[in-house]
């Protein structure tokens, strides 16, 4: 039986390190760049980075780089539409509580950005501001400024190393920021390290993209880690074992591990010294040292495979034990090297693999069960703190693997609205296409959640319109309207096909575009409301972008009697921009100065959906 697990000695990757250090020589001159680590399971990623973070934290003394600043951020795999931001709000999390001075030197809009996905950002008793107004992508995109704007002034105070592990399971809105960081860095002394596996990558997957748009440009490498040779894993035994390590046990593990470091460790750590038989899988080897472990241990075990990352209160909740056993539970794993400890003091698998094994050994129904406890321990904790992106997120996601399809209707379109508060329009869109897949399999899907289809479907096409998806937002805006009587409703009827008109001329489709609008409008021809000032704004706008100017004055002044009939910002906003740059462009340049000045006074008032 060994005496530890994992080899203290860092083995191998002497040409992997070296150039994750140039590629931190030249962010601290000023050459901010993107590394990304790609290995399989248990290569030596983690190890890597540890290593690499440690050198940053503590350069040599030979070496005249200054002592840098480590923020570390992982992927959660929860599945597609949960936890948006989540690697960097782990990161900057820290920030937040220790109350880090470079906080207090940022704009206090910058801090509002910030704290929509770290409530903490803002100073204590400050509450979070109304959204900005925005249309479908700036929204996002001032968050990301804030990102940025905060990661720069990080960097300026010390050079700074942003690591982010298990890129495979990135959300779709860290994915976005990563795509928008690599093309907006400049000379920010920054380095961001990702680690990902090869292997995840199926066809589809949504991170290849990224990678293929990324890693080809001249600020990003990539490092790919293969497995040890036969020497270097020579030197991890012999550090491991504590002693010399013959050449039949050295064979023996080579043969079976081919060199991967883990599963290296993990065979000995099963009480394995090479000679007797072989488990005949890996996953044989790990459940051996699960079920070493007293059946409190191994219950709790359960419960964190489903759950991943779990704080004590929480697991305290949905483990249903009391303190005492909990904490020996937890005492043992740990001392068996089965999880360990973030820093923000939450408990994990030491590596995903012992997750994985266990989450495979559960049983259907006992898998079920425990995704219910921890959706229902999330949804209390949710009343506690309020609305919170990742709990909610959370919650949304156990309800729906536990098989409640109500409870999981209702938190997918909760968690869809804490999404959207945080600017995570992927994650937005993604929750609510879950909702309208559970809506006809749940009985009073309207009274349950406070909607109707029709709202939903208009709201998933304005995420998915956000998101960059306008063909998908056009398919769901036909389905809402087949959804509505437009005699009965035409004010619901013609709020969808504004959307449409928007999202067919954003598709350069301009005939399709006012063919929708005048659909609307005709719906609405003897009505003084909202809607229709909205779509004759639009009718302003579209005409102005066509270079019809004469008739986008007309147009928009008519829209702006209208607009402040109803009092409505967001079709003023548009009337007077059509009609600020028609002025322009017709030669009256005061004139439309003047208009669009107001237009932007009214954007600064109006609300979010101003510019839209």
């Amino acid at each position: 039986m060994v005496s530890r697990v994992t080899s203290a000695r860092f083995v191998g990757r002497t040409a992997e390190l070296a150039e994750l250090r140039a590629a931190w020589h030249d962010a601290v001159a000023g050459h901010p760049s993107l590394a990304f680590v790609a290995g399989e399971s248990g290569v030596g990623k983690t190890r890597l980075l540890t290593e690499f973070e440690r050198h940053v934290r503590e350069p040599a003394s030979v070496d005249a780089t200054p002592v840098g600043r480590v923020l570390v951020g992982d992927c959660v795999q929860l599945g597609t539409g949960e936890f948006p931001y989540a690697p960097l709000a782990a990161a900057l999390r820290p920030l937040a509580r220790r109350g880090d001075p470079v906080l207090d030197a940022l704009p206090a809009a910058t801090r509002a950005e910030l704290a929509r996905i770290v409530p903490g950002m803002l100073p204590a008793g400050t509450e979070l501001a109304p959204p900005a107004p925005s249309g479908p992508d700036a929204d996002q995109a001032r968050l990301f400024e804030a990102l940025l704007t905060l990661l720069a002034a990080l960097a300026e105070d010390a050079p700074l190393l942003l690591s982010i592990e298990d890129l495979h399971w990135a959300d779709h809105s860290t994915r976005a920021f990563l795509s928008f960081l690599s093309r907006s860095l400049c000379q920010e002394r920054l380095l961001v390290v990702a680690t990902y596996r090869p292997d995840e990558l199926h066809r589809r997957h949504p991170l290849r993209p990224l990678l293929a748009e990324v890693e080809r440009e001249a600020r990003s490498r990539r490092l790919e880690l293969r497995p040890l040779v036969p020497d270097e894993l020579r030197e991890l035994l012999v550090d491991v074992l504590g002693g010399p390590v013959d050449d039949d046990l050295l064979h023996r593990l080579w043969s079976r591990s081919e060199g991967n470091p883990l599963f290296t460790e993990e065979l000995l750590a099963a009480d394995l010294d090479g000679r007797g038989a072989l488990p005949p899988t890996l996953r044989d080897a790990l459940m051996l040292r699960i079920e070493r472990l007293p059946a409190e241990a191994q219950e709790l075990l359960r419960l964190l495979a489903v759950g991943q990352r779990l704080g004590h209160e929480l697991l305290a909740d949905a483990g249903e034990t009391d303190a005492r056993l909990l904490r020996e539970a937890l005492r043992e794993a740990i001392a068996h090297h089965i999880l360990v400890v973030d820093e923000e003091g939450r408990y994990a698998f030491r590596h995903a693999l012992l997750r994985e094994v266990v989450d495979d050994d559960l049983l259907p129904g006992e898998r079920a069960e425990l995704h219910l406890r921890l959706a229902n321990a999330l949804e209390r904790r949710v009343e506690a703190v309020g609305e919170d992106v990742g709990l909610t997120s959370a919650a949304a996601h156990h309800f729906q693997a536990a098989g409640d399809q109500p409870q999981a209707l209702r938190a997918a379109v909760r968690a869809a609205a804490a999404a959207e508060r945080v600017r995570a329009h992927g994650e937005e869109a993604e929750l609510l296409e879950r909702a309208l897949g559970l809506w006809r399999q749940v009985p009073d899907a309207a009274a349950l959640t406070g909607v109707s289809r029709f709202d939903v479907l208009l709201l998933t096409a304005r995420a998915h319109e956000s998101a960059g998806d306008p063909a998908r937002s056009e398919s769901l805006l036909d389905a809402a309207l087949e959804e509505v009587d437009e005699e009965a409703e035409p004010r619901r009827a013609a709020s969808a096909l504004e959307a449409l008109a928007r999202v067919r001329w954003s598709q350069m489709r301009s005939d399709d575009a006012l063919a929708a609008a005048r659909r609307g409008l005709d719906l609405l021809a003897h009505d003084r409301c909202v809607e229709r000032a909205r779509l004759m704004g639009h009718w302003a706008r579209f005409r102005m972008l066509q270079g019809r100017f004469r008739e986008a004055i007309h147009d928009a002044r008519e829209t702006l009697v209208l607009a402040q009939e109803v009092e409505d910002p967001v079709a003023e906003f548009a009337a007077r921009n059509a009609l600020g740059v028609a002025l322009v462009a017709t030669g009256d340049p005061d004139a439309g100065a003047r208009e669009l000045r107001r237009a932007i006074a009214v954007a600064e008032h109006g609300g979010r959906e101003a510019r839209r």
